[in-house]
């Protein structure tokens, strides 16, 4: 596997665990928080080397609206070798009805070499969703309607079906203990999966030079095949999140063949969540 292969890979893989619904908020208020990926392995000479930023906001259902909106943007613009080879620009969007949580629509938009951008509706198919290609024209009412709030379909049938942006939300708002599981349904919009989440034990991270108590979670995601086996989708994603109640990502590593993926938590003051995180 090339080196941006496996870059594209992890960050598509990373971006969606970390763009994820946050807990209930006052309305209005907002959760920002920015983090930096680093690669380390062969072709960094063994060396941590930075290339792409994310940014992460989610916002509260509004007075008048039904849905929470979280928001996810990677972009290597901030690096000029990964732009003058393999630019990358992707955001990840994913809608939830505020009252009971569960994932109304999700949207995925890339744009490296070619742009793809497409909007998932929750409807009663066999596959839970309904796909738009929103470059051709489709699903442009259905998305206006997401951004004012609305939601542009009920949900099918009540039955948990989680898109991976949503994922981590479902952990985040556990009371998190030593050697917990949780199995839950995850669709990307074309196949489903099983995901095991195990809280594998207690760490201090050094974080920007302070040291933060966390839990150390694992995801490993099994591909449900057509005739009802399964098989693994990927290596474990171990992630990092904060032991306050909100539980904020604080580090993700993926690892492939090529080296070692990071994504980590820029710790910097003006970021209200991390006072949060010491007291």
């Amino acid at each position: 596997m090339s080196f941006f292969s496996a870059f594209r890979r992890c960050v598509v893989a990373i971006s969606v665990w970390l763009c994820i619904g946050a807990p209930a908020f006052a309305t209005d208020a907002l959760e920002q928080l920015q983090y930096t990926v680093t690669y380390r392995g062969l072709f960094s000479v063994g060396q941590d080397l930075p290339i792409a930023d994310l940014q992460l906001e989610t916002r509260a259902a509004q007075d008048g609206s039904v849905l929470r909106e979280s928001r996810l943007e990677a972009s290597s613009a901030a690096y000029p070798v990964v732009e003058s080879v393999f630019p990358i620009r992707y955001r990840f969007r994913t809608w939830s009805s505020g009252d009971h949580g569960q994932p109304v629509a999700f949207e995925s938009y890339e744009k490296t070499r070619k742009e793809r951008h497409r909007l998932y509706l929750r409807d009663a198919s066999k596959s839970g969703v309904r796909r738009y290609d929103l470059n051709n024209g489709a699903g442009r009412q259905e998305m206006a309607q997401l951004e004012a709030g609305v939601s542009p379909s009920a949900l099918a049938g009540g039955e948990l079906l989680l898109d991976r942006l949503a994922l981590l939300q479902r952990v985040r708002g556990q009371e998190l203990r030593e050697r917990a599981e949780y199995l839950l349904p995850v669709t990307n919009g074309r196949e489903h999966f099983v995901y095991r989440i195990k809280v594998e034990g207690a760490e201090v991270l050094d974080l920007g030079g302070r040291a933060v108590a966390a839990w150390r979670l694992s995801f490993d995601g099994m591909k449900e095949k057509r005739d009802g086996t399964r098989e693994v989708a990927h290596d474990p994603v171990l992630i990092w999140v904060s032991q306050t109640s909100d539980h904020i990502p604080l580090r993700v590593d993926s690892r492939h063949a090529v080296g070692l993926f990071r994504v980590e938590l820029n710790a910097r003051p003006e970021f209200a969540q991390l006072a949060r995180i010491d007291r």
